[in-house]
């Protein structure tokens, strides 16, 4: 990094602690790979930019951009100003939450669950406002008419991304825990449109999931043999890569280790294979690599111990930089907070810097870090509930609570909205589905965590 790109890391958290306050720092507590030293937590480091040192060495370009694969959110315009959340309107089979909504072409998608990996009920609506209705159903994985014993239907989608033109919604709980197309036992899948968000429609007889899709463009499932969820995609490195809970090889489905997997598309179509996994040596019980992020050159993945017993925040992976596949030793787990087991509820990476949202014993709270190894929690005012998705819009943060929404800039945290219902609709109750918050046609719009509504900001003027 040169002395100017330090320089902007310095202003950044300046921006975002002087504004809103942050914490003490907190570091990694557990073993990983070494970091540079960071301007944001040594006073040496600082002193030696101010006094006017030597550039360091250029640092090679990022091989990959940091984040997820969704577009900028940003959009230009004057700060918004205090308002409140009005209700648009419900898509059909909108079940009971949208988890995650994302911007393709001239379309808001939402994913749905009711309760996941719990209960029945996985959808995909398309909101177009220039249509009539504006609300439609994308894709169904609720499977009508089909036997429910052993979970007849998805248990929710929990991400929908726009990766290289395409929508890819992963499976986070198959109906039968698969239908046997690979081998018995258990296996996921990951839903692929087409450039224009057409997703293909379930197979008959028996509502089996559709072929492949291809490099034409065709829409399809990806298989991903002995996943028994599949949480989240990304790209990295060239390359896609799911998040999984998963049957390690040379094990059986349903005996013995069940830990958190990354498996990798070795080609287009091509089943998933394993790449790596969390924790070794295997253990009893149950983990999930859960939400990915781009930050650094890094793969950033949550971690969910279903006893909650893991000392680990998250892990990441760090293959150097002359290889692009991972293996298992680019594997890194992280301890951040006091208690360890933190459940990932969002990644953000905006500028030079990465938010984090996680909810543990300790609660609900919004960190940021800029080197991807120490983080500051971002103090957020009282009697606004706790944070769920963080975007970027009009040149500010803007941050959605359970009960309200903000505004992050150097003036200080400013809240724009409050929801004064009994209930809100943005409630965390699930940590697998926490609201999400996105920019739309230079508007921004919230999921609803009741009867799967979405809902606007509409600034008072």
């Amino acid at each position: 990094m040169t002395a100017n790109g330090a320089s902007a890391l310095v202003t950044v958290v300046a921006l975002v602690c002087g504004a809103v306050g942050c914490e003490k720092v907190e570091t990694q507590r557990s073993s990983g790979a070494p970091s540079a030293p960071s301007a944001t937590n040594s006073g040496q480091a600082g002193a030696q930019l101010v006094g006017g040192a030597p550039p360091a060495p250029a640092q090679p370009a990022q091989l990959d951009s940091d984040g997820d694969d969704d577009g900028p959110s940003d959009a230009p315009g004057p700060a918004l100003g205090p308002g409140k959340f009005e209700r648009v309107g419900r898509a059909p089979a909108a079940l009971q939450r949208i988890c995650d909504l994302t911007v393709h072409g001239d379309a808001l998608y939402g994913a749905h669950a009711t309760r996941p990996l719990g209960l029945d009920g996985a959808t995909i609506s398309r909101f177009r406002p220039a249509d009539s209705p504006a609300f439609s159903l994308a894709f169904d994985w609720n499977r009508a008419g089909e036997p429910s014993k052993g979970g007849g239907a998805g248990q929710g989608f929990l991400r929908v991304h726009a990766i290289a033109d395409r929508l890819y919604v992963p499976d986070a709980d198959p109906p039968y825990n698969g239908f046997g197309i690979s081998e018995p036992g258990t296996e996921g899948f990951v839903f692929v449109s087409t450039a224009n968000g057409e997703f293909a429609k379930a197979r008959m007889p028996g509502h089996r999931p559709p072929r492949a899709p291809d490099a034409s463009g065709k829409a399809g499932a990806l298989l991903l043999p002995r996943a028994y969820h599949v949480i989240d995609v990304i790209r990295y490195r060239g390359q896609l890569y799911a998040a999984t809970g998963a049957v390690p090889p040379g094990q059986r489905a349903w005996h013995g280790a069940s830990p958190g997997a990354l498996l990798v598309e070795p080609e287009l179509g091509a089943p998933f294979a394993y790449a790596a996994d969390y924790p070794r040596p295997y253990q009893p019980g149950v983990w999930r690599l859960t939400f990915l992020v781009r930050f650094r050159d890094r793969l950033y993945a949550g971690l969910q111990d279903y006893d909650q017993s893991d000392p680990n925040d998250y892990v990441y992976f760090a293959p150097p930089r002359e290889r692009a596949s991972i293996v298992e030793e680019d594997l890194h787990a992280v301890r951040v907070t006091e208690a360890g087991t933190a459940q990932t509820l969002r990644w953000y990476a905006d500028g030079s810097a990465l938010y984090w949202i996680a909810w543990n014993r300790e609660g609900v709270a919004l960190r940021v870090s800029l080197d991807g190894d120490s983080w500051r929690v971002i103090a957020l005012p009282t009697g606004v509930g706790v944070p769920t998705d963080i975007v970027r819009f009009r040149g500010a943060l803007h941050v959605l609570m359970s009960r309200a929404l903000l505004r992050l800039d150097e003036a200080g945290p400013t809240v724009l909205a409050r929801i004064t219902d009994k209930r809100s609709p943005f409630e965390l109750d699930d940590s697998f589905c926490a609201a999400p918050l996105a920019a739309f046609q230079g508007e921004l719009y919230a999921g609803g965590q009741q009867g799967g509504a979405l809902y606007r900001f509409k600034p008072d003027i």
